[in-house]
């Protein structure tokens, strides 16, 4: 069982089931690394919720710090600042 991949029974614009694997939308979708890692975070916290959680896996807490730390990556680059949006800065402590 991989908590990346998940099967779409049934597709919003018809046509037949399919399986979506996390990493190949990112690419279709030319994600950069923060917005990768923000999908990223946000696909594990809901594949938990459905049973598929990495092994490990605590809580939803450590990929919301990651969605959040992302985010603030995200403001800078459209050159934004964290505070404007009254963001505590996370600190993921080197590990992202």
């Amino acid at each position: 069982m991989s908590y990346y991949k998940v099967d779409v029974e049934n597709p919003t614009s018809g046509g037949c089931a399919y399986a979506a694997e996390c990493n190949d939308i990112i690419e279709a979708l030319g994600m950069n690394y923060a917005e990768g890692n923000a999908f990223k975070a946000l696909w594990r916290r809901a594949a938990a919720r459905m049973g598929k959680a990495k092994a490990g896996y605590k809580d939803g807490l450590y990929d919301a710090e990651k969605v959040v730390f992302f985010g603030q990556r995200l403001v800078a680059q459209e050159g934004g600042k964290a505070e404007l949006l009254r963001l505590p800065v996370i600190d993921m402590g080197g590990e992202v």
